[in-house]
Protein backbone atom coordinates (compact mmCIF):
# COMPACT_ATOMS: atom_id res chain seq x y z
CA UNK A 1 0.00 0.00 0.00
CA UNK A 2 2.66 2.75 1.20
CA UNK A 3 4.21 1.40 -2.72
CA UNK A 4 1.19 2.57 -4.35
CA UNK A 5 0.83 5.78 -2.51
CA UNK A 6 4.42 6.41 -3.58
CA UNK A 7 4.00 5.58 -7.36
CA UNK A 8 0.26 6.89 -7.58
CA UNK A 9 -1.13 9.43 -4.62
CA UNK A 10 -4.31 9.92 -5.89
CA UNK A 11 -4.58 5.94 -5.85
CA UNK A 12 -7.73 6.10 -3.25
CA UNK A 13 -9.31 8.28 -5.03
CA UNK A 14 -9.01 6.75 -8.44
CA UNK A 15 -9.31 3.27 -7.00
CA UNK A 16 -12.60 3.98 -4.94
CA UNK A 17 -14.63 5.28 -8.43
CA UNK A 18 -17.88 6.12 -6.65
CA UNK A 19 -18.39 2.55 -4.79
CA UNK A 20 -17.31 3.68 -1.49
CA UNK A 21 -20.77 2.44 0.58
CA UNK A 22 -19.46 3.52 3.86
CA UNK A 23 -16.57 4.54 5.79
CA UNK A 24 -16.48 2.81 9.65
CA UNK A 25 -14.43 4.83 12.00
CA UNK A 26 -14.04 4.58 16.06
CA UNK A 27 -11.25 4.49 19.02
CA UNK A 28 -13.03 1.01 19.74
CA UNK A 29 -14.94 -1.95 18.30
CA UNK A 30 -14.51 -0.33 14.39
CA UNK A 31 -12.84 -3.80 13.08
CA UNK A 32 -16.13 -5.95 14.41
CA UNK A 33 -18.61 -3.22 13.20
CA UNK A 34 -17.01 -3.61 9.64
CA UNK A 35 -17.27 -7.04 9.37
CA UNK A 36 -20.91 -7.18 10.19
CA UNK A 37 -21.44 -4.14 8.44
CA UNK A 38 -19.56 -5.77 4.99
CA UNK A 39 -21.71 -9.40 5.71
CA UNK A 40 -24.53 -7.57 5.35
CA UNK A 41 -24.02 -5.52 2.49
CA UNK A 42 -23.04 -8.72 0.52
CA UNK A 43 -26.32 -8.99 -0.07
CA UNK A 44 -26.47 -6.47 -2.68
CA UNK A 45 -23.48 -8.63 -4.65
CA UNK A 46 -19.49 -8.40 -4.05
CA UNK A 47 -18.12 -6.37 -1.36
CA UNK A 48 -14.23 -5.40 -0.64
CA UNK A 49 -13.48 -4.61 2.68
CA UNK A 50 -9.87 -5.50 4.94
CA UNK A 51 -9.27 -9.00 6.30
CA UNK A 52 -7.04 -8.04 9.11
CA UNK A 53 -8.16 -4.56 10.12
CA UNK A 54 -5.39 -2.73 8.25
CA UNK A 55 -7.11 1.24 8.42
CA UNK A 56 -4.15 3.35 7.48
CA UNK A 57 -3.84 4.90 3.97
CA UNK A 58 -1.73 2.04 3.10
CA UNK A 59 -4.48 -0.26 4.21
CA UNK A 60 -7.36 1.18 2.48
CA UNK A 61 -5.88 1.54 -0.82
CA UNK A 62 -4.59 -1.85 -0.49
CA UNK A 63 -8.38 -3.13 0.08
CA UNK A 64 -9.60 -0.76 -2.64
CA UNK A 65 -7.17 -2.76 -4.96
CA UNK A 66 -8.11 -5.69 -4.07
CA UNK A 67 -11.79 -7.91 -5.65
CA UNK A 68 -14.19 -6.90 -8.57
CA UNK A 69 -12.88 -3.27 -9.57
CA UNK A 70 -17.43 -2.46 -9.20
CA UNK A 71 -17.74 -4.08 -6.11
CA UNK A 72 -19.12 -2.41 -3.08
CA UNK A 73 -16.66 -0.64 -0.55
CA UNK A 74 -17.03 -1.05 3.07
CA UNK A 75 -14.25 0.51 4.72
CA UNK A 76 -12.25 0.68 8.42
CA UNK A 77 -10.73 3.82 9.00
CA UNK A 78 -8.18 4.69 11.69
CA UNK A 79 -9.52 7.76 13.47
CA UNK A 80 -6.91 9.99 12.35
CA UNK A 81 -7.10 9.35 9.05
CA UNK A 82 -10.60 9.42 8.49
CA UNK A 83 -10.84 13.51 6.88
CA UNK A 84 -7.87 12.26 4.79
CA UNK A 85 -10.04 9.29 3.52
CA UNK A 86 -13.30 11.02 3.65
CA UNK A 87 -11.94 13.45 0.99
CA UNK A 88 -10.33 10.95 -1.14
CA UNK A 89 -13.71 8.36 -1.39
CA UNK A 90 -16.66 10.52 -1.29
CA UNK A 91 -18.89 7.92 0.60
CA UNK A 92 -22.33 7.67 0.87
CA UNK A 93 -22.34 6.97 4.60
CA UNK A 94 -19.82 7.65 7.24
CA UNK A 95 -20.31 5.75 10.87
CA UNK A 96 -18.98 7.17 13.96
CA UNK A 97 -18.89 4.81 16.89
CA UNK A 98 -16.86 6.46 19.78
CA UNK A 99 -13.90 8.59 20.75
CA UNK A 100 -12.02 7.44 23.87
CA UNK A 101 -8.18 7.64 24.87
CA UNK A 102 -6.02 5.62 22.88
CA UNK A 103 -2.35 5.03 22.66
CA UNK A 104 -0.78 8.68 23.65
CA UNK A 105 2.70 8.54 22.10
CA UNK A 106 1.36 7.98 18.77
CA UNK A 107 -2.27 9.54 18.33
CA UNK A 108 -3.78 12.60 18.67
CA UNK A 109 -6.20 13.87 21.82
CA UNK A 110 -9.92 13.00 22.15
CA UNK A 111 -10.78 16.48 21.33
CA UNK A 112 -8.40 17.16 18.63
CA UNK A 113 -9.80 14.74 17.06
CA UNK A 114 -13.01 15.71 17.34
CA UNK A 115 -12.73 19.05 15.76
CA UNK A 116 -10.84 17.64 12.99
CA UNK A 117 -13.99 15.28 12.13
CA UNK A 118 -16.22 18.98 12.74
CA UNK A 119 -13.83 20.27 9.86
CA UNK A 120 -14.12 17.12 7.60
CA UNK A 121 -18.08 16.91 7.59
CA UNK A 122 -18.15 20.20 6.85
CA UNK A 123 -16.61 19.96 3.84
CA UNK A 124 -18.33 17.11 3.25
CA UNK A 125 -21.91 18.25 3.40
CA UNK A 126 -23.67 15.35 0.88
CA UNK A 127 -22.63 12.36 3.46
CA UNK A 128 -24.59 11.27 5.79
CA UNK A 129 -23.45 10.33 8.85
CA UNK A 130 -24.35 7.55 11.59
CA UNK A 131 -23.33 8.42 15.31
CA UNK A 132 -23.49 7.13 18.82
CA UNK A 133 -25.55 10.00 20.42
CA UNK A 134 -24.17 8.31 24.18
CA UNK A 135 -20.80 9.59 23.25
CA UNK A 136 -20.46 13.79 23.99
CA UNK A 137 -17.26 13.93 21.87
CA UNK A 138 -18.81 12.20 18.97
CA UNK A 139 -21.95 13.89 19.10
CA UNK A 140 -19.95 17.26 19.14
CA UNK A 141 -18.58 16.14 16.36
CA UNK A 142 -21.73 14.46 14.13
CA UNK A 143 -23.49 17.40 14.66
CA UNK A 144 -21.64 19.76 12.03
CA UNK A 145 -22.62 17.26 9.39
CA UNK A 146 -26.02 18.08 6.90
CA UNK A 147 -27.64 14.84 7.85
CA UNK A 148 -27.32 12.65 11.27
CA UNK A 149 -28.83 9.46 12.12
CA UNK A 150 -28.48 9.69 16.04
CA UNK A 151 -27.92 5.78 17.57
CA UNK A 152 -28.49 5.18 21.10
CA UNK A 153 -25.41 2.32 21.32
CA UNK A 154 -24.61 3.08 24.93
CA UNK A 155 -21.56 4.40 26.52
CA UNK A 156 -20.11 2.39 30.12
CA UNK A 157 -16.16 4.39 29.36
CA UNK A 158 -17.08 8.29 30.44
CA UNK A 159 -13.96 9.36 31.77
CA UNK A 160 -12.72 10.75 28.45
CA UNK A 161 -16.17 12.50 27.88
CA UNK A 162 -16.78 14.12 31.22
CA UNK A 163 -16.44 17.57 30.14
CA UNK A 164 -18.75 19.37 27.90
CA UNK A 165 -16.27 19.71 24.31
CA UNK A 166 -17.88 23.24 23.75
CA UNK A 167 -17.59 25.01 26.90
CA UNK A 168 -15.73 22.41 29.52
CA UNK A 169 -18.12 22.29 31.93
CA UNK A 170 -18.72 19.61 33.57
CA UNK A 171 -21.31 17.14 32.07
CA UNK A 172 -24.40 15.94 34.03
CA UNK A 173 -25.06 12.11 33.52
CA UNK A 174 -28.30 9.89 33.83
CA UNK A 175 -27.70 6.76 32.82
CA UNK A 176 -26.74 7.04 29.09
CA UNK A 177 -28.69 10.53 29.02
CA UNK A 178 -26.40 13.66 29.54
CA UNK A 179 -26.68 17.22 29.22
CA UNK A 180 -24.38 20.28 30.04
CA UNK A 181 -25.61 23.20 32.46
CA UNK A 182 -23.25 25.43 30.91
CA UNK A 183 -24.36 26.07 27.39
CA UNK A 184 -27.33 24.01 26.90
CA UNK A 185 -25.59 21.02 24.62
CA UNK A 186 -28.27 17.77 25.06
CA UNK A 187 -28.06 14.38 24.08
CA UNK A 188 -29.69 14.46 20.58
CA UNK A 189 -33.33 12.49 20.25
CA UNK A 190 -32.16 9.06 18.33
CA UNK A 191 -33.59 7.46 15.97
CA UNK A 192 -31.89 3.70 16.91
CA UNK A 193 -31.50 2.11 20.17
CA UNK A 194 -30.09 -0.15 21.75
CA UNK A 195 -32.12 -2.01 24.58
CA UNK A 196 -30.11 -4.52 26.65
CA UNK A 197 -31.89 -6.76 29.40
CA UNK A 198 -30.46 -9.65 31.22
CA UNK A 199 -27.67 -10.04 28.38
CA UNK A 200 -29.63 -10.06 24.90
CA UNK A 201 -29.78 -7.00 22.89
CA UNK A 202 -32.68 -5.69 20.73
CA UNK A 203 -32.29 -2.81 18.20
CA UNK A 204 -35.29 -0.67 18.41
CA UNK A 205 -35.94 2.02 15.10
CA UNK A 206 -37.68 5.13 15.36
CA UNK A 207 -40.46 3.08 13.82
CA UNK A 208 -40.71 1.06 16.80
CA UNK A 209 -39.22 -2.10 15.02
CA UNK A 210 -37.48 -4.44 17.29
CA UNK A 211 -34.81 -6.55 15.44
CA UNK A 212 -33.67 -9.45 18.35
CA UNK A 213 -29.56 -9.66 18.41
CA UNK A 214 -29.40 -12.14 20.71
CA UNK A 215 -27.79 -14.17 17.92
CA UNK A 216 -24.78 -12.33 17.61
CA UNK A 217 -21.75 -14.85 17.79
CA UNK A 218 -19.81 -11.52 18.79
CA UNK A 219 -19.94 -11.41 22.74
CA UNK A 220 -20.99 -8.09 24.75
CA UNK A 221 -23.10 -5.18 25.32
CA UNK A 222 -20.98 -3.39 22.75
CA UNK A 223 -20.88 -5.52 20.33
CA UNK A 224 -24.96 -5.23 19.91
CA UNK A 225 -24.45 -1.51 20.12
CA UNK A 226 -22.08 -2.07 16.88
CA UNK A 227 -24.46 -3.88 15.58
CA UNK A 228 -27.19 -1.25 15.92
CA UNK A 229 -25.08 1.31 14.68
CA UNK A 230 -24.65 -0.91 11.45
CA UNK A 231 -28.64 -1.53 11.43
CA UNK A 232 -29.13 1.90 10.94
CA UNK A 233 -26.44 2.24 8.20
CA UNK A 234 -27.93 -0.30 6.41
CA UNK A 235 -31.62 1.36 6.38
CA UNK A 236 -29.45 4.54 4.50
CA UNK A 237 -27.88 1.95 2.18
CA UNK A 238 -31.89 0.55 1.55
CA UNK A 239 -30.88 -2.96 2.83
CA UNK A 240 -33.37 -5.62 3.85
CA UNK A 241 -33.56 -5.38 7.44
CA UNK A 242 -34.15 -8.38 9.20
CA UNK A 243 -31.69 -10.34 6.47
CA UNK A 244 -28.98 -7.72 7.82
CA UNK A 245 -29.26 -8.97 11.02
CA UNK A 246 -29.47 -12.45 9.89
CA UNK A 247 -26.14 -11.86 7.97
CA UNK A 248 -24.25 -10.36 10.99
CA UNK A 249 -24.88 -12.84 13.15
CA UNK A 250 -22.92 -15.02 10.81
CA UNK A 251 -20.24 -13.67 11.81
CA UNK A 252 -18.26 -15.75 14.65
CA UNK A 253 -14.84 -14.11 14.72
CA UNK A 254 -13.21 -10.73 13.27
CA UNK A 255 -9.32 -11.26 12.38
CA UNK A 256 -8.54 -13.59 15.55
CA UNK A 257 -10.80 -11.21 18.04
CA UNK A 258 -13.52 -13.59 19.99
CA UNK A 259 -12.08 -16.60 17.71
CA UNK A 260 -11.82 -20.15 20.25
CA UNK A 261 -8.80 -22.36 19.86
CA UNK A 262 -7.80 -25.80 21.49
CA UNK A 263 -4.48 -25.86 22.78
CA UNK A 264 -3.89 -29.34 24.66
CA UNK A 265 -6.80 -29.69 26.89
CA UNK A 266 -7.16 -26.14 26.93
CA UNK A 267 -10.09 -24.83 25.68
CA UNK A 268 -8.92 -20.90 24.87
CA UNK A 269 -10.89 -17.41 24.00
CA UNK A 270 -8.73 -14.51 22.15
CA UNK A 271 -9.91 -11.26 22.84
CA UNK A 272 -8.43 -7.81 22.24
CA UNK A 273 -7.95 -4.77 23.80
CA UNK A 274 -5.63 -1.68 23.68
CA UNK A 275 -7.07 1.09 25.69
CA UNK A 276 -9.15 1.45 28.78
CA UNK A 277 -11.91 1.76 27.45
CA UNK A 278 -12.11 -1.50 25.44
CA UNK A 279 -10.70 -3.66 28.58
CA UNK A 280 -13.52 -2.16 30.62
CA UNK A 281 -16.24 -3.76 28.49
CA UNK A 282 -14.09 -6.67 27.66
CA UNK A 283 -13.77 -7.18 31.71
CA UNK A 284 -17.86 -8.04 31.43
CA UNK A 285 -17.40 -10.67 28.78
CA UNK A 286 -15.09 -13.32 30.54
CA UNK A 287 -16.65 -15.81 31.94
CA UNK A 288 -16.76 -15.64 36.20
CA UNK A 289 -14.19 -16.29 38.29
CA UNK A 290 -12.10 -19.13 38.78
CA UNK A 291 -11.42 -18.76 35.26
CA UNK A 292 -7.94 -18.43 34.94
CA UNK A 293 -6.19 -15.95 32.23
CA UNK A 294 -3.43 -15.41 30.56
CA UNK A 295 -3.43 -11.15 29.69
CA UNK A 296 -0.22 -10.19 27.70
CA UNK A 297 0.77 -6.94 27.30
CA UNK A 298 3.23 -5.66 24.25
CA UNK A 299 4.66 -2.18 23.10
CA UNK A 300 5.58 -2.65 20.04
CA UNK A 301 5.19 0.39 17.64
CA UNK A 302 1.36 -0.56 16.42
CA UNK A 303 1.05 -0.92 19.72
CA UNK A 304 1.93 2.23 21.57
CA UNK A 305 5.35 2.23 23.59
CA UNK A 306 3.54 3.96 26.48
CA UNK A 307 1.83 1.42 29.07
CA UNK A 308 0.95 3.99 31.82
CA UNK A 309 -2.47 3.28 30.47
CA UNK A 310 -2.78 0.25 32.61
CA UNK A 311 -3.28 2.34 35.71
CA UNK A 312 -6.99 3.34 34.02
CA UNK A 313 -8.32 -0.56 33.59
CA UNK A 314 -10.21 -1.70 36.46
CA UNK A 315 -7.84 -4.93 36.52
CA UNK A 316 -9.74 -5.63 40.45
CA UNK A 317 -12.12 -7.17 38.43
CA UNK A 318 -10.17 -10.30 37.96
CA UNK A 319 -9.58 -11.08 41.85
CA UNK A 320 -9.99 -14.45 42.60
CA UNK A 321 -8.83 -15.88 39.59
CA UNK A 322 -5.26 -17.30 38.23
CA UNK A 323 -4.02 -14.63 36.53
CA UNK A 324 -0.54 -15.04 34.01
CA UNK A 325 1.14 -11.89 33.04
CA UNK A 326 2.97 -12.04 29.80
CA UNK A 327 4.29 -10.20 27.08
CA UNK A 328 7.34 -7.67 26.49
CA UNK A 329 5.81 -5.39 29.57
CA UNK A 330 4.93 -8.24 31.69
CA UNK A 331 6.38 -6.24 34.90
CA UNK A 332 4.59 -3.44 34.56
CA UNK A 333 1.67 -5.27 34.25
CA UNK A 334 2.42 -7.39 36.80
CA UNK A 335 3.17 -3.90 39.04
CA UNK A 336 -0.59 -2.51 38.15
CA UNK A 337 -1.74 -6.60 39.28
CA UNK A 338 -0.27 -6.24 42.74
CA UNK A 339 -1.86 -2.60 43.39
CA UNK A 340 -4.94 -4.37 42.40
CA UNK A 341 -4.74 -7.28 44.65
CA UNK A 342 -4.91 -9.62 42.02
CA UNK A 343 -2.97 -13.32 42.53
CA UNK A 344 -0.99 -14.00 39.47
CA UNK A 345 2.49 -15.10 37.86
CA UNK A 346 4.92 -13.59 35.58
CA UNK A 347 5.99 -15.97 32.97
CA UNK A 348 7.72 -14.63 29.38
CA UNK A 349 6.06 -17.81 27.12
CA UNK A 350 2.49 -18.81 28.71
CA UNK A 351 2.70 -21.62 25.93
CA UNK A 352 6.06 -23.35 27.44
CA UNK A 353 5.97 -26.66 29.07
CA UNK A 354 6.94 -25.11 32.53
CA UNK A 355 4.01 -22.18 32.32
CA UNK A 356 2.04 -22.72 35.98
CA UNK A 357 -1.54 -23.26 34.62
CA UNK A 358 -3.83 -24.76 36.56
CA UNK A 359 -4.07 -28.97 35.98
CA UNK A 360 -8.00 -28.50 35.98
CA UNK A 361 -8.30 -25.75 33.92
CA UNK A 362 -11.11 -26.58 31.23
CA UNK A 363 -11.29 -22.75 29.84
CA UNK A 364 -8.61 -20.29 29.50
CA UNK A 365 -9.05 -16.68 28.60
CA UNK A 366 -6.44 -14.67 26.50
CA UNK A 367 -6.43 -10.77 26.18
CA UNK A 368 -3.90 -10.15 23.75
CA UNK A 369 -2.84 -6.67 23.19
Amino acid sequence: GRVMLKLAPDAIADLANGRVAALVSATNGKTSTTRMLANAVEQLGPVVTAATGANMTSGVVTTLASGPPDATAILEVDEAYLPMVTAATKPRVILLGNLSRDQLDRMNEVAMTARKWRTMLADNPDVTVVANADDPIVTFAAEQAQRVIWVGGGQVWTADSAVCPECGTLLTRDHHDWHCSGCGRRRPETSWDLRWEDGKGTAVSQLGQEFDLSGLQLPGRFNASNATLALAVCEQLGLGLAESVKRMCAVEAVSGRYAVVNVGALRIRLLLAKNPAGWTELLDVMPPAPTPVIVSINSDAADGRDPSWLWDVPFERLRGRTVIASGNRRRDLAVRLLHAQVDHVVIADPYSPNAPLPADARALDVIDN
